[in-house]
């Protein structure tokens, strides 16, 4: 159901009874900020209500308080029946409190700080890791590469070669999540961002980049630099990807590039012919490993004035700049990606 001021204020005063501190609202004003005792000493909370959270639907809301008095409202208290990850780390910079009706709160004022899990809202199921199988990123990424389009099962069962059943439970899942929709159609940005918490490539480093212009190695890594690319390979990403797309994103010459590799043994490969950096200032590039199968199958061509590696999609570049919550977030929010692509965050 939609989250209204009373179940928003109910919720938050049994997440705080949870905790131990004791909180009331009063009765003739249900606007007025709940009234709390943390170790004998007042708190105000002015709480805040919204549905989903995300780091764009954030903007207006923390930029109308940005001249409330602090004495006027010590603390500032978001609940939201869904916040994602990212928006979460937005109001911790910003100084705010929340309450995630799936369970956790986190409240932070004069001489408190609680970051918890409690007991989620009563109509509300207990809190499960929704991308704990690898199955349910193909599916959320496959949804995001075509939103405009509803994914049925068979359809991507074949694309993502997977078994019909386990596509079914992973379109279920999303579902249940509200990140999907009766037609099959992805919710945006919201899937997005909920894709991006559980976007955590493993990453490895190498030291002479420069040895992938020797045919032999380049063959031996199977980059799969054919003009145009084709096939599975590597797929340039993050910050110099994001600014051959025309972001918002300035790259120094001699920056070392991101790939994209399929698989670990690809990784370990690389590590071993192009040598690992004595340190940071030595690296020479970061080898991500693929956390889903089509970004090392779904690449586009370099444009002729950029670098001289295929581009991973922008859907997957903009989940690697998500993860940066100060300058990746910057270029996110300043970046129209090219017209044949549905911007998605």
């Amino acid at each position: 159901m939609p989250l209204d001021r009373r179940r928003a204020v109910d919720a938050v005063i049994a997440a705080l009874t949870a905790v131990g501190i004791t909180a009331a609202t009063s009765a003739e004003d249900l606007a007025a900020p709940l009234a709390a005792k943390v170790n004998g000493v007042r708190l105000d909370i002015d709480v805040e209500v919204a549905s989903t959270v995300t780091p764009e639907s954030l903007v207006n809301q923390l930029r109308r308080h940005s001249c409330t008095s602090p004495q006027a409202a010590p603390v500032h208290l978001l609940a939201a029946d869904r916040i994602v990850a990212a928006a979460r780390e937005v109001l911790r910079e910003q100084g705010w409190s929340w309450l995630d009706l799936r369970g956790h709160l986190h409240l932070s004022g004069p001489g408190i700080l609680v970051d918890t899990a409690v007991p989620a809202a009563p109509d509300f199921p207990r809190p499960v890791d929704l991308f704990a199988g690898r199955v349910v990123l193909e599916v959320a990424c496959a949804l995001l590469l075509n939103p405009e389009h509803p994914g049925s099962v068979r359809q991507l069962a074949r694309e993502l070669h997977r078994s019909p059943s386990s596509v079914s439970a992973a379109l279920s899942s999303l579902r249940e999540a509200q990140l999907v929709d009766s037609q099959g159609l992805p919710v945006t940005p919201e899937l997005f961002w909920e894709t991006a918490s559980a976007w955590r490539p493993a990453k490895t480093t190498v030291a002479r980049v420069a040895l992938l212009d020797d045919p032999t190695i380049a063959g031996a890594l199977h980059t799969g630099w054919d003009e145009p690319p084709t096939g599975v390979g590597w797929a340039l990403t993050d910050t110099m990807a994001a600014a051959a797309y025309g972001a918002p994103a300035g790259v120094r010459a001699g920056y070392p590039p991101d790939f994209y590799v399929p698989d670990a043994t690809t990784a370990h490969r690389a590590e071993t012919l192009l040598g690992v950096p004595t340190s940071e200032a030595a690296r020479g590039a970061t080898i991500r490993i693929a956390p889903v199968p089509q970004v090392c199958s779904l690449r586009l061509p370099a444009p002729p004035d950029g670098p001289p590696w295929p581009l991973a999609h922008p859907l997957f570049v903009a989940l690697d700049l998500a993860a940066d919550p100060g300058r990746g977030r910057e270029i996110l929010e300043g970046w129209d990606p090219p017209q044949e692509v549905t911007r998605v965050w």
